[in-house]
């Protein structure tokens, strides 16, 4: 071997049991674990497609507006004894803070964190997000298990989309409880695919509940919800919910736009102005000196 020929370096990571969970995430370490055969290569791309995907999911609704979406890289590639180690960080861009690039690591990972523990849909956490955490876990060719931890500088704890992890995000995304209905949110992601009988899916995302509804509609509101495209709406019709009171789907049959929600919160003086003599002479200060003395 001449000096310009060089081998490729297989980086070994060490597992880190501690994470500063009070600091943001700056990498995302996947892996692994491998069975008695070696993972098929085309498993192996295929779970850190639907990895990145899951992270742009998570991206378009944090943001809810439209924005340039990270690009994912490979910070580290490794072998710890039977798992591929994969970190992944996003490349950093003027156009937008780099910190809110990497937000969508810390949620997808304590969405698996939470899924362990409770059949509930994780904040940020779309149908289509469940689904693919589905993908991921799913053990064969050659993977016997998928494990995701959150990175600043060294590794946290790694959380395994395991069969309980899976079970309890099936459960969550069932609809056990079936009444007419609304739900508000920001409409979005229209789906490309269309459903049965043409009906089209969009996502509803709730900023109070910081979750999002699947929404079915048919093809003739398609319409409608160009029009209202990345606006906040009203969508009536059939709602589902899980056996957590969760709203996980909505059969849309009317929507409305909503007004825009104000960025300040109305001054005393403004809500003083349907009962202006409310007060009598005082200011309000005094008012409320007054009012604790009683």
């Amino acid at each position: 071997m001449t000096r310009r020929e060089r081998r490729p370096r297989l980086m070994v990571l060490s597992h880190r049991s501690r994470y500063g969970e009070a600091m943001s995430a700056n990498a995302l370490e996947v892996r692994l674990r491998e069975g008695r055969e070696r993972i098929d290569l085309a498993r192996y791309t295929e779970t850190l497609t639907q990895v990145q995907r899951a992270l742009n999911d998570i991206d378009h609704v944090l943001t809810q507006r439209k924005t340039v979406r990270p690009a994912w890289i490979v910070q580290d590639l490794g072998h710890d004894e039977q798992e591929l180690v994969v970190r992944l960080s996003a490349r950093e861009t003027p156009r937008r803070d780099h910190a809110s690039l990497l937000a969508s690591i810390d949620a997808l990972v304590s969405g698996v964190e939470q899924l362990q523990e409770t059949p509930e849909v994780p904040q940020y956490y779309t149908a289509t997000t469940v689904e693919r955490l589905l993908r991921i876990g799913k053990p064969g060719n050659g993977v016997q298990e998928v494990s995701l931890a959150t990175v600043n500088d060294t590794a946290g704890p790694h959380f395994p989309v395991s069969e309980p992890v899976r079970e309890h995000a099936r459960l969550a995304m069932t609809g056990t409880q079936v009444s007419l209905g609304s739900v508000a949110g920001w409409i979005d992601q229209m789906s490309v695919r269309r459903l049965n009988k043409g009906v089209s899916s969009v996502s509803l995302f709730d900023p109070l509940t910081r979750r999002a509804v699947l929404g079915r509609l048919p093809a003739e509101m398609q319409a409608v919800v160009e029009s209202m495209w990345r606006r906040r709406v009203l969508a009536r019709g059939t709602v589902w919910r899980n056996d957590h009171g969760q709203v996980v789907k909505i059969d849309i049959e009317h929507l409305e736009p909503l007004p825009e929600e104000s960025a300040a919160p109305a001054s005393v003086a403004e809500l003083l102005g349907i009962a202006p003599d409310w007060l009598g002479d005082q200011s309000v200060d005094d008012y409320i000196r007054e009012a604790r003395r009683a």
